[in-house]
């Protein structure tokens, strides 16, 4: 049990840790941004459109932001799938669990979680303890007698076994963490429709405009890697930490839509920018002919 007990600690710490690569830190951060570029896709919809029926949208600001979205979702949805032991994901977490399954028994999982194994017999003497004028003991007894029986449910389903032939040594099926690694395998697939999106994005027709059906598809894709990431952590979460995940999409502690509604720049805006390029510009142009003598020298 105390080997369970500090598996248990490490594996809610790498979920639900305060450090800032928690898998919940994560999830967060992800389920953030693609809710921002979500509700930016959507209000393209209502751009106003000019003779040709296309969106009045700037092609470098928006390539961009595409671009920019889908490059960093690749990131960070590789970082949740990184098999490697020197990190915290959420591969690493069920593969962990998978290699410890053994450890993950009825009995084991209970005294652990510090709950009743016969929550009926507990129940029944707390009742009997409340009558005799102990009610908070017996309060929070009968609230650990529930968490028990909901555990129980869990257990029943882990192992596999109908309710009426519980046995202390029920063990959950390694079968089933092969299976969620097996799904999380399949979210790779996500890099194959980004790479093919970034490729076609960079084609010169295709930089004209915003493609809405490549970028729908591979959004699609993205929101299901989203999907199976936060189901399978859920399950780790409530199964076998016995704590919920709760919002995967954080809650704003501010109006995320405020100045939504602003323009941003102004015609005289734009004519500074145009400067602002043609200076940058210059100033990238002198790094072909650079004094590579120099500085060399003054490396020695």
């Amino acid at each position: 049990m105390c080997d369970l007990k500090n598996k248990l600690d490490q594996w809610e710490e790498w979920c639900f840790g305060d450090d800032v690569n928690s898998i919940k830190h994560q999830i967060h951060r992800t389920t953030w941004d693609s809710a921002v570029f979500q509700c930016i896709n959507e209000a393209r919809r209502y751009a106003p459109r000019g003779n040709d029926g296309e969106p009045e949208l700037n092609a470098t600001v928006h390539e961009y932001i595409n671009r920019s979205f889908f490059e960093t979702q690749a990131i960070a949805i590789r970082r949740l799938l990184d098999s490697r032991n020197d990190v915290v994901s959420l591969h690493r977490l069920i593969k962990d669990v998978q290699r410890n399954c053994s450890l993950l028994t009825r009995a084991g999982l209970l005294a652990a979680h510090e709950y009743p194994y016969d929550y009926e017999q507990e129940r029944a003497k707390l009742r009997e303890e409340y009558g005799k004028g102990s009610p908070q003991r017996a309060g929070q007894g009968l609230i650990n007698c529930a968490h028990s029986e909901t555990m129980h449910g869990f257990m029943d389903a882990l192992a596999g076994v109908d309710s009426s032939l519980r046995k202390p040594t029920d063990t959950a099926r390694p079968e089933i963490f092969a299976w969620l690694l097996h799904r999380l395998d399949n979210c790779e697939e996500i890099f194959q429709y980004v790479n093919k999106f970034l490729a076609h994005s960079a084609t010169p027709d295709s930089r004209a405009r915003v493609s809405a059906d490549d970028l729908n598809i591979t959004l699609g894709k993205v929101f299901d890697a989203h999907r199976v990431i936060c189901e399978t952590v859920a399950f780790i979460g409530m199964k076998i930490l016995y704590r919920s995940f709760g919002n995967f999409l954080a809650i704003p502690q501010y109006d995320q839509f405020r100045h939504f509604e602003r323009p941003w720049v102004t015609k005289e805006t734009v004519k500074k920018l145009r400067k602002f390029w043609d200076e940058y510009d210059k100033k990238t142009r002198q790094w072909e002919d650079w004094d590579w003598q120099a500085a060399f020298n003054e490396s020695s």
